[in-house]
């Protein structure tokens, strides 16, 4: 790995005693990563994460890529992040792949079924975060994951967080689902149903309202 990206991983996860997370060199390292763009970046953190680095180098790695991948829209940045789901045992590097991956735009051919196998991970840390990540889908097969996810789980942060997703990519398809959300003890649960139902409702409407021009035209 180049001089600079090894330098600024090193200043991401120095260890400091600070009043405040503005005084510390690690903030200001992850600021500075957030404005990465260079392209060639994506190698070189890949080969720099599978020669096996420390977990909190590789959790500021993954963060790099995800930075990385926001900035220039990149979905080989997404498909890097999940190759590396397999090897990554600890639930606190996973969990900063997982919310990395949900800053990255997944092209029509990436593979996330890696993803989709952490969706009924005992850690809800882990869980949580695979959810959260399957925002950047447009794939139909995430719905239904995320459906099957509101069926069998009892967990009120699960449904919330399939909620906020379906929100953004759900369909019609989703209404029972989010329907049985509106009838939750939990108060955030049935909120982000609503929102989630609201949003689909809308989002049907706008996508039929072309046709319907065309064919009064």
């Amino acid at each position: 790995m180049q001089s600079y990206l090894q330098d600024l991983i090193s200043r991401m996860t120095v260890q400091e005693k600070v009043m405040n997370s503005e005084e510390s060199s690690s903030w200001h390292a992850h600021r500075e990563a957030e404005s990465l763009q260079e392209i060639a970046a994506l190698e070189e953190l890949n080969t720099f994460l599978r020669a096996g680095p420390p977990k909190a180098e590789r959790s500021a790695a993954y963060f790099m890529l995800g930075a990385l991948g926001n900035n220039l829209k990149e979905s080989k940045c997404a498909s890097t992040l999940i190759s590396h789901i397999p090897s990554e045992r600890d639930k606190h590097a996973l969990a900063s792949l997982l919310d990395s991956l949900a800053k990255v735009p997944a092209g029509p051919d990436t593979d996330l079924e890696p993803v989709y196998g952490l969706l009924r991970d005992r850690r809800w840390l882990v869980r949580h975060g695979a959810i959260r990540a399957l925002r950047i889908s447009t794939a139909p097969e995430t719905e239904d994951r995320l459906l099957a996810v509101l069926v069998a789980s009892s967990d009120p942060h699960d449904k919330i967080y399939c909620h906020a997703v379906l929100n953004l990519i759900g369909t019609l398809k989703s209404v029972p689902a989010l329907q049985a959300g509106l009838e939750s003890s939990k108060r955030d649960v049935k909120l982000s149903a609503k929102a989630a139902m609201q949003e689909i409702t809308l989002r049907a409407a706008a996508e039929r309202r072309p046709r319907a021009s065309i064919l009064n035209g």
